[in-house]
């Protein structure tokens, strides 16, 4: 089954607010949430969690990486949850604290939000990136016990970002991967997101493969089940090395020139993508690193 709509996905595990920049709501004794989408979406999530959890609050929320896209409303959920645990990894930790890069983030979630207003005609409930604190570093191996029958395990899958940090709650058999697992579009291409190292993120997607997995949540807009999760997975390995090929061979073709490649690529993945898609700032600025990372290996070899 593919999933592409906000709702329960399986067993307490739901998917909040709009599902191209979606929060994700495991409940249990120690309800935790995975990722914070966009900033100007805050309200939203907090009203999803609230019909959820009746009122209650959750405890934890862990971030898959430190992309605007993915930790934009975190300061406002610790504002309406003041004693919500804020977990990610060592590196994600060293991101949010250097203004250069909170920067980019707030110039990030400003441009998300027009895009929001672009999409839906309406004017966004204006919620800048807020400063938040980290209260939980987390590493390979780490578990984190949600109720008697459901815990969280912590799986470190750089290449995306180096900071990238994938969860596994084996109990349901359910993988929240994000970029760590590509972004598939509504064609079927599988965008590989390898923004920091081509084998880096190859390493981590094959760890991601072994997995048992009845459930697999994506980054952005879809949701998998069964032999759709393991099709995929194993199908985002194939794609990873399709994309290897085809950007070297465009970076031959026109002489290692990224801004000619970036006009090709750009053309096959952004342009006829239907909304929701990235923001166009944040897409230029990931496909310049994809290609980068291409161009690493292959020189390199």
């Amino acid at each position: 089954m593919i999933i592409t709509e906000s709702g329960p996905l399986a067993n307490g595990l739901h998917m909040i607010g709009e599902p191209g920049a979606p929060v994700f709501l495991l409940e249990g004794e120690s309800p935790v949430l995975f990722d914070a989408g966009f900033a100007c979406m805050g309200p939203r999530y907090v009203h999803g969690i609230k019909k959820i959890l009746n009122g209650a609050p959750p405890d934890k929320l862990f971030l898959t990486h430190s992309h605007f896209d993915h930790c934009g409303a975190t300061g406002y959920l610790q504002k309406a949850y003041p004693g919500l645990e804020v977990g990610c990894s060592p590196n994600a930790q060293r991101v949010f604290g250097r203004p250069g890069a909170i920067d980019v983030i707030k110039m990030l979630s400003q441009a998300a939000e027009n895009m929001m207003e672009e999409i839906s005609g309406e004017k966004q409930d204006h919620q800048p990136f807020l400063p938040f604190d980290v209260g939980m570093i987390l590493q390979e191996g780490d578990e984190i016990r949600v109720s008697d029958s459901l815990t969280v395990r912590v799986i470190e899958t750089p290449g995306h970002t180096r900071d990238c940090l994938s969860y596994y709650i084996p109990e349901i058999k359910a993988l929240i991967a994000s970029e760590a697992a590509g972004i598939p579009t509504r064609n079927g291409y599988i965008i590989c997101d390898m923004l920091v190292d081509y084998d880096m993120y190859v390493n981590s997607l094959e760890k991601l493969v072994e997995l048992p997995v009845d459930i697999l949540v994506l980054g952005h807009v879809f949701t998998l089940t069964h032999n759709d999760a393991r099709q995929y997975l194993s199908r985002a390995l194939v794609q990873c090395e399709e994309f290897r090929k085809w950007v070297w061979e465009l970076l031959q073709k026109h002489a290692m020139d990224e801004k000619k490649v970036i006009a090709q690529v750009r053309k096959k993945e952004y342009d006829d993508e239907p909304f929701p898609k990235q923001p166009e700032p944040a897409y230029l600025l990931n496909l310049e690193a994809r290609i980068r990372a291409v161009a690493k290996k292959m020189t390199k070899e």
